[in-house]
């Protein structure tokens, strides 16, 4: 199946491209370095299809363009914000909570929690998608492939830990 890039997908690209984003745990710093490093280039890739370049300067050409990256800014920065649990292992915790005799309602109200986190994330994403729908004025709805990105040089393939 072929991997496409729509401005959802753009969007989603800039805030993974954050130094604030939260990436998979990985132990080894090469490693993460080149994952940054593939997720940076992914999103120069997807600015460069999609002709309109995320930072001040690449906006200031467009209609209300410096406003609503603005505002776009500050949704990614609200998204990156809203942090998840930071529990990576939790055995010892679920145990602690099941001889309290209170794990089933504490875990109950920590899945709320988690689904209002999706769901907050989610919502910032549908606005920076709809800013950028109107950032990007008739590209709105342009939509790219790997093989787009492969055409200037950019292989989307993420890099794996080994």
């Amino acid at each position: 199946m072929t991997k496409t890039y729509d401005r959802r997908a753009f969007a989603v690209a800039y805030l993974e491209a954050q130094p604030d984003y939260s990436h998979p745990f990985i132990d080894d710093e090469a490693e993460y370095n080149a994952l940054f490093a593939h997720r940076e280039q992914l999103l120069k890739g997807l600015e460069s299809l999609y002709g309109l370049e995320l930072t001040d300067a690449g906006v200031s050409d467009r209609t209300d363009g410096s406003v609503l990256f603005m505002l776009f800014r500050s949704t990614a920065r609200n998204h990156l914000a809203v942090k998840a649990s930071g529990f990576l292992e939790g055995g010892l915790l679920i145990k602690v909570l099941e001889r309290s005799g209170q794990g089933e309602p504490v875990f109950k109200s920590m899945e709320r929690s988690i689904d209002l986190r999706e769901r907050l994330w989610e919502s910032y994403v549908d606005t920076m998608e709809l800013l950028l729908g109107i950032l990007l004025g008739d590209r709105a709805d342009a939509v790219f492939t790997a093989a787009d990105l492969r055409e200037i040089g950019v292989d989307d393939t993420e890099p794996r830990a080994s």
